[in-house]
């Protein structure tokens, strides 16, 4: 899911209101590009970091095994993988990986890929890779030797709780936009004549069309019958 920068800083920003605005921003890109990349709300893993540390990169846990921001565990990460003691005895390799997972964006690319993990476990095991389940994996949940995977617990209630508290104050749904009101025919007056459609003029309803005007015209007059004068018309012979 994409969310804009400017969501996820302000995100950032209630967990840790005096993180600086560069480092945000820089966080905040990271964050967007990785949970694109593996298919998850990025809002979601900012509900995870407040909770692991409240935005604060150089956090280490009291027993020495999880590490920055999203509390990465080193012991998986990297080199650590073949140290015998990676937290009282680590290598050069394995310190590496340790100081890596202190920088704030290294630390969340990580996160992303354990976020991405657990949802292929999750699925795999369950069949559903809804939040609750790659989140309870995230935190630790679950036995695998009693056959249990990606049960949600405690934690996993709560982080889900602040991330849907996230999403109603920085990311709402807009509203719908409201349907147009349905206008309805003003009613009829029935004391106005009705109007009708103008129709065009014919020699049958009396108008004499330009061609049959023309034709008229070309039509010689009709010649008067030979016959006797007309009886009401004087006589004009000449009288002697």
């Amino acid at each position: 899911m994409i969310r804009p920068i400017a969501v996820l800083v302000a995100g950032m920003l209630l967990s840790r209101p005096g993180m600086p605005k560069d480092e945000a921003n820089r966080y905040a890109r990271v964050l967007a590009e990785v949970a694109a990349a593996r298919g998850f709300d990025p809002l979601i893993a900012v509900a995870i970091v407040h909770f692991e540390t409240q935005w604060r990169p150089a956090l280490v846990s009291a027993d020495g095994e999880d590490y920055g921001l999203g509390q990465v565990r080193a012991r998986f990460a990297g080199a650590c993988r073949e140290d015998a003691d990676p937290v009282n005895a680590p290598s050069e390799a394995c310190q590496r990986v340790k100081d890596s997972l202190l920088d704030g964006a290294t630390n969340l690319r990580r996160m992303g890929g354990i976020i991405a993990a657990n949802m292929e476990f999750c699925k795999a095991r369950t069949g559903s890779a809804k939040t609750e389940r790659w989140l309870s994996g995230y935190q630790g949940y679950g036995d695998p030797a009693r056959g249990r995977f990606c049960e949600p617990g405690e934690k996993t209630r709560i982080v889900i709780d602040y991330y849907k508290e996230l999403v109603a104050k920085l990311a709402p749904k807009p509203l719908p936009a409201p349907k147009p009101k349905a206008t309805r025919p003003p009613p009829p007056d029935h004391g106005a004549e009705p109007t009708r459609a103008a129709r065009p003029s014919s020699p049958e309803r009396g108008v004499k069309t330009v061609a049959a005007k023309k034709n008229e015209s070309t039509k010689k007059a009709p010649r008067a019958k030979a016959g006797k004068p007309n009886a009401t018309r004087p006589s004009q012979r000449k009288t002697r």
